[in-house]
């Protein structure tokens, strides 16, 4: 299925005896800090990853360099410890050729603020570092395939590096490939927006369902993420940490972690927050307990527990805190609402109750103005929706898919 190439000497090698393990980790730093990097900015990764990195930041920067420069240089999509190799799903080879110069000048080109990333070609990096297991680096080409294409407003290439950390269950931590990359820009002010997201497979190993908690924060990610896994550990019991508690240690879960964005300013920060967990919300998977962005600072403000309804991040969660102590249950779904989510008149009012939703008239009106072909400006237009991004979510069958 793939044509071997030579393989990468300074990356791959047989595995060593235990005694000689601490030897090849040290050759393999040296060569790692003293290499010119091209694509690869290791100060970025020592940011973005952290003590997160599945192996350490600086060989976790040179196998990245490697991998890209390959990419780039040969098409060559898939690299493990015996060398490097194309893929044979026609034309993923040719349309990788490249890449790596394509997204430095995306990066060079980038203006802060935007969220406007390389967005030609669809396709992420996986690399899997699970102890017992063959380590491995690949492209996922969504390209390749229809039905896994994203949107275009979607498209970014995300990193995806899989170790074992929790109680021997898997757990991925994601982020944009750009950040790490040369050329991405220092952004004043910035502020992050992540998802922690715990996936549950059926006996067979099928996908059966995914919960999903949005978080955002003036500093860096990192360190709001080590906050998490600390009261997670600390027995905190808000429902995300509740939540991954319960759920680390089995097999059939898959926890992951994911910086989403990273250059927003703290306007387009609430209203990205808000969206998420409004989309997650909806859906029935959400682990936050109250509305992201705004709206959560009103409904703490409603309860009395904010001064304002436009505060810093830092009083929001502080709140959010005292909010939880006085609603410990919040968030936590019972049989009661379990049965009544099944009847789609209950769900419609839930989905099309809360400020800034769309009615269950202006739903059936996109869908139907969709398949008349009218434009989707028009279409916000007529039907008085938020924004061109509301209705294209309604009409790709990501929200509102209880209503008919």
């Amino acid at each position: 299925m793939f044509k071997k190439k030579m393989p990468l000497a300074q990356v791959a090698s047989e595995t060593p005896a235990k005694k000689d393990l601490k030897a090849m980790v040290a050759k393999q730093t040296e060569i790692a800090k003293s290499h010119n990097y091209k694509y690869i900015n290791p100060e970025a990764v020592k940011n973005i990853v952290g003590k997160w990195s599945p192996i350490s930041p600086w060989n976790f920067s040179f196998l990245m360099e490697c991998f890209i420069a390959v990419l780039n240089d040969t098409g060559d999509s898939i690299m493990n410890s015996k060398g490097t190799y194309k893929t044979d799903i026609g034309g993923v080879p040719e349309a990788l050729k490249g890449i790596g110069q394509k997204l430095l000048k995306s990066n060079r080109s980038y203006k802060s603020g935007s969220w406007k990333l390389l967005d030609e070609l669809d396709f992420d990096i996986t690399h899997s570092c699970v102890e017992g297991e063959a380590v491995e680096t690949m492209v996922k080409p969504y390209f390749a395939f229809e039905e896994f294409r994203r949107s275009k407003d979607q498209i970014r290439v995300v990193v995806h590096a899989t170790v074992a950390r929790f109680e021997s269950t898997t757990w991925t931590i994601s982020f944009p490939l750009q950040y790490i990359m040369k050329g991405y820009p220092k952004i004043k002010n910035q502020h992050f927006g992540y998802c922690h997201k715990i996936a549950l497979f059926d006996e067979g190993g099928g996908f059966d369902k995914e919960y999903v908690y949005v978080g955002v924060t003036g500093r860096n990610w990192l360190q709001r993420m080590n906050e998490h896994f600390y009261e997670i550990k600390s027995g905190s019991n808000k429902l995300f940490h509740q939540t991954w508690r319960e759920f680390a240690g089995q097999k059939n879960v898959m926890l992951s972690s994911e910086l989403v964005v990273g250059d927003h300013t703290y306007e387009q920060i609430m209203s990205w927050e808000e969206d998420f967990v409004d989309r997650y919300m909806e859906l029935g998977v959400s682990l936050n307990m109250i509305p992201g962005g705004f709206k959560g600072m009103r409904f703490l403000h409603k309860h009395r527990l904010l001064n304002s309804d436009k505060v810093s991040i830092k009083e929001r969660d502080a709140a959010l805190v005292e909010y939880q102590r006085q609603h410990p249950k919040a968030g936590i779904p019972n049989l009661l609402i379990s049965k009544l989510w099944k009847d789609d008149e209950y769900a419609a009012r839930i989905i099309c109750g809360p400020e800034g939703r769309l009615s269950v008239q202006q739903v059936q009106e996109i869908r139907k103005l969709n398949t008349m072909g009218i434009p989707l400006e028009k279409i916000v237009e007529q039907v008085n929706a938020l924004n061109i991004q509301q209705v294209q979510r309604v009409i790709g069958g990501k929200t509102y898919t209880r209503i008919h």
